[in-house]
């Protein structure tokens, strides 16, 4: 199974949903209730695999496929987790997600999504993967994800119908839910547009015909999950309609700007430093107008240095003193730091030039490796 994070797809694969299985009888009103028989008849197939909890399933047609399995669940299971961390926790044993893995040996080169169910409840979902040699593994991750999402809608509302989010939402979603270092990357062109006046409105993720960029779209998700801190009302945005006062409720346009701003001095991934995050500081590093002016300069810079790289500190020092021989009214003083601090600044300025990340150097393992023992 190979893939690549981003990009134009490789290779795809077949998803298929599986659902209005045999009826059984409404145990728990609005819950999943599987079919039995057939679950056992997939189990039965060639060494099935199941996640701890039972909420996910891998088969394969045929035993030739068996070492896929693990890779496979292993994937499904961290989509389902990554997301669930930032949204609500997602999956059911009552109505398990099944991966079925084929036998195809061409390539598949088109994604076909078919949505198969009954507002009754009764459901149980499956992606067919023909060949999970060649999967597009960015397509698996939406796959899975959708499904997991539609899954959580019909548990929640009763109906697989609830669910209205639009196709670049459910990407978005996953998108919001990955790592320190794809969404370090992502804020800074997100900001960038918000720098040159040209981040979409609020509007503008509600229109028919709306695509936003995946990197703005990433955070447009961010900020819709923010707004609804309790799980019991993000819960209810997945039966939402689709619709800026369902989805937003009275937050104003600006506030949409004003959070991404507000996300400025946040530290995707510790020890690190951004050639944008510096550029930004650095143009806030004005001469202060007030002894008041410049005890707030280092309020700020006490907070822009946490989680940063050490190198970064040390520089962050040199102006806090030079700020606060200006607070203290030594003009003479807060010109020699400012002086001596400036000339560090563009040291390290230059040698950013040459690379966009500045980070800390890995900490020494706590035991040596097992060839550096005697």
């Amino acid at each position: 199974m190979t893939g690549r994070h981003g990009g134009a797809p490789r290779a795809a694969f077949l998803l298929a949903a599986l659902a209005l299985l045999l009826p059984a009888a409404p145990a728990h009103a609005q819950r999943a209730l599987i079919d039995q028989a057939r679950l056992e008849a997939f189990k039965a197939k060639p060494m099935p695999l199941q996640s701890a909890d039972g909420a996910l399933f891998v088969s394969c047609v045929t035993a030739d496929r068996a070492t896929m399995r693990w890779p496979v669940l292993r994937f499904a299971e961290n989509v389902r987790r990554e997301l669930g961390e930032a949204f609500v926790p997602l999956g059911s044993q009552e109505a398990p997600l099944l991966l079925q893995l084929g036998d195809a040996t061409n390539r598949v080169e088109r994604v076909e999504r078919r949505t198969l169910g009954a507002d009754d409840g009764i459901a149980q979902l499956v992606i067919r993967m023909p060949n999970p040699e060649t999967a597009d593994l960015e397509a698996l991750r939406v796959a899975v994800a959708e499904a997991l999402l539609r899954e959580k809608t019909r548990e929640t509302a009763g109906s697989y119908a609830a669910f209205t989010w639009p196709d670049w939402f459910v990407r978005a979603a996953v998108d919001a839910s990955r790592g320190n270092v794809w969404r370090a990357e992502a804020y800074e062109k997100v900001h960038a547009l918000l720098e040159a006046g040209t981040l979409p409105p609020p509007d503008a993720f509600f229109a028919p015909d709306a695509a936003p960029a995946r990197e703005v779209a990433a955070f447009f998700a961010r900020w819709v999950f923010d707004l609804r801190p309790r799980q019991a009302d993000r819960l209810a945005l997945l039966a939402t309609p689709w619709t800026r006062a369902a989805i937003l409720g009275a937050a104003p346009g600006e506030a949409w700007p004003a959070w991404v701003k507000d996300h400025e001095d946040t530290v995707f991934i510790p020890g690190a430093l951004t050639r944008a995050q510096f550029r930004r500081w650095a143009a806030g590093l004005k001469e202060p107008e007030s002894p008041e002016a410049a005890r707030a300069a280092c309020d700020a810079l006490s907070r822009q240095a946490v989680g940063k790289p050490a190198v970064f500190r040390d520089l962050t020092e040199l102006y806090l003193r030079a700020y606060a021989a200006a607070a203290m009214g030594d003009a003479e003083a807060w010109r020699a730091r400012r002086a001596e601090a400036d000339e560090a600044r563009a040291l390290l300025e230059r040698h950013l030039e040459t690379r966009p990340v500045l980070q800390d150097p890995p900490a020494a393992p706590d035991t040596p490796h097992l060839k550096d023992r005697p």
